[in-house]
């Protein structure tokens, strides 16, 4: 039987992230770790602005029964592409809100925001 080598922090562990980090953003990244998305919100976690959506297109892409979102302005949202991954495509099939354009990471299909209502 061959050795397996762990992390030594992994990425869901709460201890790893102390609450104080979060007091002015927050980042998160697509799986690939070329796009780099962070949250400019000092109320992100005292303001409720979450959304789960159960349409069939945000189920396909969450691979569940709904899609979590956060419903934020655009401009406390940044973005980085480091490898020009980011792809936009409109999902105009949605059967609410007329639909919207989706951005994807092109490297792992990760959908990181919606560019109207944030992310």
């Amino acid at each position: 039987m061959s050795d397996i080598t762990y992390k030594s922090t992994w990425t869901g562990d709460p201890n790893a992230h102390p609450l104080s980090s979060f007091s002015d953003s927050m980042t998160g990244s697509c799986l690939c770790g070329s796009i780099t998305v962070t949250i400019h919100d000092t109320e992100l976690f005292t303001k409720p602005r979450g959304h789960l959506c159960h349409c069939s297109n945000c189920r396909k892409v969450s691979g569940s029964f709904a899609s979590s979102n956060l419903a934020i302005e655009k401009q406390k949202v940044t973005y980085e592409d480091q490898n020009a991954t980011l792809k936009v495509y409109a999902d105009t099939d949605t059967g609410s809100a007329g639909g919207f354009p989706q951005h994807v990471g092109a490297e792992d299909g990760d959908v990181s925001a919606d560019s109207e209502a944030g992310v």
